[in-house]
């Protein structure tokens, strides 16, 4: 499965293992909600997959990955991305997008005679900021070196990598989870009548009730917002 996508700070993303894993399972999510039966099941499920799909890497706004998956960035040299994007003051530093990193699968690039090359770790590059899930990462030269001249070309570097959280290396932040309960709490209304129930009425006229109030979908929102302030990336 490939998935395209432009990113804010140059090059193109390639999406190219999905993720599989849950954010928050089926069980979570009810036990967060103080939901205890079973008939809305496959309403929730459907809601925390939509909550997930808007938050998580390239279909969603946070500019992270949640869940752990593989991408390619693809750049037409190494002198495409080399925006000094915080936290790195490196001028060679190339950031990968959708922290956090969970490890790199390899860097190759095309050279001017078209021959396909690849970068070994260690000795090709170096990766800064591993093991900062809250910042993004990004590759480098090794120290007192620089990159090598690809080929001027579409795709000419490929820079493969897998990122997102894991219960090891990267833990998930609670608050995502939070969120992402919070957004499901905001999709399903009809789950908890007594906190959505919104009535508009006129006297002598009459009254019309709405199954989902806007001040509390409002303030759902700005709960969400306020949750993930600090892991936005864009």
């Amino acid at each position: 499965m490939f998935r395209n996508n432009d990113i804010s700070d140059g090059g193109r993303a390639v999406l190219v293992v999905p993720p599989t894993d849950d954010v928050v399972t089926l069980a979570d999510a009810k036990q967060m909600l103080g939901i205890s039966g079973t008939e809305q099941d496959v309403l929730i499920q459907a809601a925390i997959y939509a909550a997930v799909d808007n938050l998580d890497a390239a279909s969603g706004w946070l500019g992270r990955a949640l869940r752990s998956q593989t991408w390619e960035l693809q750049l037409r040299s190494f002198d495409d991305r080399r925006a000094k994007i915080a936290p790195f003051a490196n001028p060679l530093a190339i950031p990968l997008p959708y922290p956090p990193l969970l490890s790199m699968v390899s860097v190759k690039y095309y050279d001017v005679s078209g021959v396909d090359q690849t970068l070994a770790f260690g000795a090709g590059y170096r990766v800064l900021g591993l093991g900062a899930p809250l910042e993004r990462q990004a590759i480098a030269p090794v120290y007192n070196s620089a990159w090598p001249v690809a080929r001027a070309d579409d795709a000419s570097v490929r820079i493969r990598f897998i990122c997102g959280y894991d219960e090891n290396q990267n833990v998930m932040p609670r608050q995502l989870k939070s969120a992402v309960c919070l957004a499901v709490r905001e999709l399903l209304p009809l789950l908890q009548r007594d906190q959505m129930l919104f009535e508009d009425r006129v006297e002598g006229v009459g009254s019309k009730r709405y199954q989902s109030n806007p001040e509390f979908a409002a303030v759902t929102r700005k709960a969400i917002a306020g949750l993930l302030t600090n892991l936005s990336v864009y």
